[in-house]
Parts: structure tokens; C-alpha cells; sequence
């Protein structure tokens, strides 16, 4: 990792340690309370959203190689310090699983790095850096560049505890909502939950793209959102959520897919809360 990537990277790591502080140490109801608007993505706005928020883009934005910055709770991108000649594009969703604030269930941060090639970026391809921070029992960061380690948050900061992670090529659990199967516009998913349940599979839905993410990456297995008749292009935002995992899954040797193509194949989006249908997955139950 070159010395910029490792600058962006402290930077995030201390506004996660700051927000893991305010989940720790503060009211997770009065945390929970929606603050009467609704952003680009269609999703309440909570408290912790917006603490989440504004943490991430004060450390970001004086980061002078970073050109550009976007988040899922900004309308526009942000310029900045590096606005005229950074190399560099960082989108974040500040705290994914935000319906599960007030229940004190695992929420987290997701982050990407896109570098610039010819002042354009491309697809998911761009990505030189992504990664999530999970806050559950424990506070862990996952970041993905060369390979995928995992850090815990101890008292002096992050502390790698595992190197060159790798998905088991199989796994045990499939994670889909199940409630949405009726509507589901791809039928072929219908399918490949009974066939899952028929191999003895077990499901586990936590309804945060960190949380069912992260089990399917330890765990191995099948993760996925599709398509439905009221969200037909599903729930996961492309640029802070479906490309980073994307990244993260296929360095550590799993797959990922929009139900058609790679989801890193996807063309960058002119919209900046596109959203897609997700698989992640194992290469085992990818490949049913």
C-alpha cells in the first residue's frame, strides 16, 4: 500500500474508532431517532446517520490527494482538498443497517477508493482500496487492497489479527429475504433457495450489508438482494456498497454478480445512489 492509500486508510480508521465510540457509549434509541427527512436513497434519516456522516467527511475532506468524495447521505459529491489534482474518488456509506440502530443490532461502515485513470473512472475496476468497518460485539475493520485483513479495535487503535484472508470455497448459510420471494422479478431465485434448503443449508438474514456481508465472507455461503416488483433494481447502492463488497469478495477468492454480469464490470454510474441486484458468494453455491 503507497503512503496516500495509507493516509486515507488512517483517516477512515479513526473517524470508524470515533463513530464505534458513539454506539459504545451513547443511548442506541435516542441514536435511532429520525431526524424527519429521507436521503437520495429513498431510507429515514437517523441521528446516527448523519453523526456517522459528518465524522467521515471532516476527516476526508482535508485529505489533499482526495479529488472527490460521496456519500449515501449527500445529494451531490463533495470537492476535496485534492479537487483539482487528486488522484483519488472516496464514497462511504457512513452507517449501513441504520433500522437496526434502535434494537442494538450490528450496523457498520462501508468505504471505497476509486483512482482516477485519465481523469475518468470507468467501473468497479477503478477500485484500488475498499473495506468495511463492522460494529458488533467487537469493532473490526475489513480492508481490501493486495489481500483482505481483518483488525480488530483494541485500546491503542487497530491491531491486525488476520492477514491474506480467503471465503471457504463452500459454506453453510444462505442469506436472502425471504419475505420478498413472492415478488422476486428472477424466479431462478426461488430456485436456488430450495435447492440450498434441500442441501441442508441454514438461513441467517440480519438485514445490514455489513453484518450479512461479513458472515458470508467468514462463513462462506450465499448472500444476495434481487430484484423485486417494488425495488426493481434492488436495495444496495452500487458505488458505497455493491462495489466495494464486490472488491473485497473477489480478492479473498469469492464471487460476486449482479445476476448477469460482475458486479466490478458494471459500468460507473451516472447517478451517484445507483442502485443494483447483489450476489456474494462462495464459488460452490455461485456455481449452482
Amino acid at each position: 500500500m503507497n503512503d496516500i492509500l495509507k493516509e486515507i486508510l488512517n483517516e477512515i480508521q479513526q473517524a470508524c474508532i470515533s463513530i464505534s465510540h458513539e454506539i459504545r457509549y451513547s443511548d442506541s434509541l435516542d441514536l435511532s431517532e429520525v431526524e424527519g427527512k429521507y436521503n437520495n436513497s429513498g431510507d429515514n434519516v437517523k441521528k446516527l446517520d448523519l453523526i456517522s456522516n459528518d465524522i467521515l467527511k471532516r476527516r476526508l475532506v482535508k485529505c489533499k490527494h482526495v479529488r472527490m468524495i460521496g456519500s449515501e447521505e449527500e445529494n451531490y459529491l463533495i470537492p476535496g482538498s485534492g479537487f483539482l489534482n487528486g488522484k483519488y474518488f472516496v464514497c462511504f456509506d457512513p452507517l449501513d443497517g441504520s433500522s437496526n440502530i434502535s434494537v442494538n443490532i450490528t450496523t457498520g461502515t462501508i468505504f471505497a477508493v476509486y483512482e482516477y485513470i485519465n481523469d475518468n473512472i470507468q467501473s468497479g475496476r477503478n477500485l484500488v482500496m475498499a473495506g468495511y468497518c463492522l460494529y458488533g460485539g467487537s469493532t473490526q475493520l475489513v480492508v481490501a487492497q493486495n489481500t483482505v485483513d481483518i483488525y480488530s479495535l483494541e485500546k491503542n487503535g487497530f491491531k491486525k489479527t488476520h492477514e491474506d484472508w480467503k471465503i471457504p470455497t463452500q459454506g453453510q448459510y444462505y442469506s436472502v429475504n425471504e419475505s420478498n420471494k413472492h415478488i422476486f422479478l428472477d424466479k431462478k431465485y426461488n430456485q436456488i433457495i430450495e435447492t440450498l434448503i434441500k442441501k441442508k443449508y441454514s438461513s441467517r438474514w440480519v438485514g445490514s450489508m455489513v453484518a450479512d456481508g461479513h458472515r458470508t465472507l467468514i462463513k462462506g455461503g450465499f448472500f444476495s438482494y434481487p430484484g423485486n416488483k417494488n425495488n426493481p433494481e434492488g436495495k444496495i447502492r452500487l458505488l458505497y456498497e455493491a462495489y466495494p463488497f464486490a472488491y473485497i469478495f473477489e480478492i479473498a477468492g469469492g464471487e460476486s454478480s449482479n445476476g448477469k454480469i460482475n458486479i466490478l464490470d458494471i459500468p460507473f454510474p451516472e447517478k451517484i445512489h445507483q442502485k443494483t441486484p447483489i450476489i456474494l458468494s462462495s464459488k460452490m453455491e455461485f456455481e449452482l
